[in-house]
Formats: structure tokens, C-alpha cells, sequence
């Protein structure tokens, strides 16, 4: 059978056109990636802890009312943000009724003194009676001896004894009836004195309150808001104002246990941490340095077991107008507690990150190789590395984004 082939040949090739008869194109190959090399600088630099705080005030005073009743001054100086001393007038509570109170109390003390001068003078009465009606019986003893004598001598009659025998008898009972009636006057003068006491204890408490209608300022420091205005009934406990001295302020903030005992061998090697020697440097939010400088002044003694770390607190002076720290203030808080000898660093923007890790690109025989490290403190820009590269390891600082383990790399100094 006959086989037509040309109309087969024609759709072949009209396939092949289709699918693309041309040559194929020769493969370009990507230029190496141009990268910025450095080898790391060796130096001995400080180890730095570095971490984040919130300020809070050395001295911080809640003003509140001591006695109910209408504020009925207050003075200028009260104003908000305005600096007072400690003992200044900062409100008046009304005090009428608290001057009658002490005047009441001043004449129950007059009262119960009287009392007390009358009871004392009772008991001496008493007490000259007691010496009397001793001296009675010592003179009816000595008569009723002398005739106790006689009658066994027959010298006198029996009814003559007998009557100095009632005599003795009675002037012993007189004794018996004033020492009774001292006593009595004794108790009186105790009662007088324990009335006297309370009307004393009593005056003092209401002068108390008294002196508690003028509130004063317990600190140096600064006023802040006002919370209540003339008129205003106030009781006991309810707040006033508040006073806030920025002299000294603290920067709390917590460590790792691991750091704390490297600042408590740092400190001294006989008696760990001692306050006010290891120096503390912060800065706040936008401030190009650490501005202030300080000392740890606190140290928690108990770790928290949720977040295993520790409260630290360092105390800073807050009296340059120049710099100026709030309580409340987010700050940046760095202590040096240690140095690295013959450290290696390099460039903070040469370290990268991800899943497996810190790690750094190093060029090679003109390859991007990755060598993971393990980073110590920063220093000035630059990051210790502890482990991972050596001093003449060509680090990749720029051109790092496009990179790849073993990419072609065009690399300059």
C-alpha cells in the first residue's frame, strides 16, 4: 500500500515549530556577588551586662487626711509641680471643733489634779491620825502595864485594871480605824492619779488631732496632682496629694543568678556585694550614651523561680538639670563585670540568625562559607565572638543578603 509521507513530514515539522525548533541558548552564569570583608579586630575589652529597668523614686510620699473635717485652706505653695519643703503647709483642715475638744480635755486635766490634791491631803490627815491614836495607845499600854503590876501586888482594885484594859482596848481599835481610814484614803489618791493619767493621755490625743488639722509636708519633693479642693469634706485615710523627691532615683531591674555571683566576686573576694562599689551606667530612651553613672545599691536575695532571675536595683543622683531622670522612666541599664583579654570582634552587622543558630559568613578560596559562632558581650558597635572564628577569618560585613554557603564571592577589604 502507497503511503503518503509529505503530509506527515509537514506536520512533524510544523509540531517541531510549535515546540520550539530553535537552538538552544548557551547558560550564563551569575557573577560572583561583590561582599565587604574584615578580619577581626583583638583587643581587651570590658564585659558589659546590659539590660532593661524602670526607674522609680528613692523618696515618694502619700499625703493623706489624718482627721475628718472641711478643708478650709489651701495655700499656694500647695499648687501642683511645685517644690516644698519637709514641715510646709500643704492644707487646713477646719479647726473649731478640735480647739473646743482640747479646751475639754485641759479642764478635765485641771479637774482630775484637783481631785488628786484633795486625796493627798486626806491621806496625810489620815496618816496624823494613825500617829495619834498610836500615841494614845503607847501612853493607855504603859498605864495599863504599870497597873497590871499593882494588881498583882493587891495594890489596887480589880475594876481599876479592868478600866485600863478597856482603855488599851480601845485605843488599839482607834489604830486599827485610822490605818483602815488611810488605806482607804490611799486607794482614793490611785483612783485620783489613774483619772488624772487618762485625762492627760486623753488631752494629749486631742492636741494630736489638732495639730493633724495642719498637714504638712513630710518630705522635700515635688507636689503632684491635687486631689481635693477647699470645701471638700475629708476623712481619716483619705489621700490628699502626693509628694515625690527626685534627688536620687532607682533603676530596678532583674539578672540572671549567674551574673549576680560574677558581680559578687567582682565586688570582693571576702565579702560578696557590697553596695555602692560596683558601678552601674544607664541611659534613657534616645539618649546617644550612657549618661548617667551609679552603683548597685541592692541585690534580691531569693531567685524567682518563675522567670529564674533577680531583682537588682542601683541608685542614681538626679540632680543635674542638664540630664534628668522621671520615676516611671523605661532605661537601658549596663554593668561591666568582667573584661575579655585578646577579645575577637567584629562588626555587629556581620552576625546573622536563624533556626540552627548564630553564625557569620566567611570568604574562602573566593566562597561564602558560614561558620556558626557563639557571641559574648558587645563592645562600642562590635560584638565579641567567643568561639567559631579566628584572628585572620575574612568575615563578611556588606553584601550578606543575597548570600549563600558556598556562593561565588567577589570580595574586597
Amino acid at each position: 500500500m502507497h503511503v503518503n509521507r509529505i503530509p506527515l513530514i509537514a506536520l512533524l515539522c510544523g509540531w517541531a515549530l510549535l515546540l520550539g525548533c530553535d537552538k538552544p541558548a548557551d547558560y550564563q552564569q551569575a557573577p560572583p556577588t561583590k561582599v565587604t570583608v574584615a578580619t577581626p579586630v583583638i583587643k581587651t575589652v570590658p564585659i558589659y551586662l546590659e539590660e532593661n529597668g524602670q526607674t522609680e523614686a528613692v523618696e515618694q510620699a502619700l499625703v493623706r487626711a489624718r482627721v475628718r473635717g472641711i478643708i478650709e485652706k489651701i495655700p499656694e505653695e500647695t499648687e501642683e509641680s511645685l517644690e516644698v519643703k519637709k514641715g510646709d503647709q500643704l492644707f487646713l483642715i477646719q479647726q473649731d471643733e478640735f480647739i473646743v475638744a482640747v479646751n475639754s480635755a485641759k479642764a478635765s486635766v485641771a479637774a482630775a489634779s484637783a481631785a488628786l490634791e484633795t486625796a493627798n491631803a486626806n491621806v496625810k490627815v489620815q496618816e496624823a491620825g494613825v500617829t495619834s491614836a498610836k500615841a494614845d495607845y503607847k501612853v493607855s499600854k504603859a498605864e495599863f502595864d504599870r497597873l497590871a503590876l499593882l494588881l498583882k501586888q493587891n495594890a489596887i482594885a480589880q475594876s481599876e485594871y479592868d478600866a485600863a484594859e478597856a482603855t488599851l482596848e480601845t485605843t488599839q481599835a482607834g489604830i486599827n480605824a485610822a490605818s483602815a481610814q488611810t488605806a482607804s484614803s490611799k486607794a482614793k489618791v490611785s483612783e485620783a492619779q489613774a483619772t488624772l493619767d487618762k485625762a492627760k493621755a486623753d488631752l494629749v490625743q486631742k492636741e494630736l488631732e489638732l495639730s493633724w488639722t495642719t498637714v504638712e509636708a513630710p518630705i522635700d519633693g515635688r507636689v503632684t496632682r491635687t486631689l481635693v479642693k477647699v470645701g471638700n469634706l475629708v476623712k481619716d485615710g483619705d489621700e490628699l496629694t502626693e509628694i515625690v523627691s527626685n534627688k536620687k532615683v532607682w533603676a530596678n531591674f532583674n539578672i540572671s543568678e549567674r551574673f549576680l555571683l560574677s558581680l559578687e566576686r567582682d565586688a570582693d573576694s571576702e565579702r560578696p556585694f557590697k553596695p555602692n562599689t560596683i558601678p552601674v551606667a544607664l541611659k534613657r530612651s534616645g539618649d546617644p550614651d550612657f549618661i548617667f553613672h551609679g552603683f548597685l545599691d541592692y541585690a534580691d536575695p531569693v531567685v524567682d523561680q518563675d522567670t529564674g532571675t533577680l531583682l537588682l536595683r542601683a541608685i542614681f543622683d538626679n540632680t543635674d538639670p542638664s540630664k534628668f531622670l522621671l520615676p516611671g522612666l523605661f532605661v537601658r541599664v549596663r554593668v561591666e563585670i568582667g573584661t575579655y583579654d585578646d577579645a575577637t570582634l567584629i562588626p555587629e552587622r556581620a552576625i546573622n540568625r536563624d533556626s540552627a543558630g548564630t553564625y557569620v559568613y566567611v570568604v574562602e578560596d573566593s566562597k561564602a562559607v558560614r561558620k556558626n559562632v557563639v557571641l559574648g558581650g558587645k563592645y562600642d558597635g562590635m560584638v565579641v565572638i567567643e568561639s567559631g572564628l579566628t584572628k585572620d577569618s575574612r568575615v563578611v560585613v556588606d553584601g550578606i543578603q543575597m548570600l549563600r554557603s558556598g556562593s561565588e564571592v567577589d570580595a574586597s577589604e
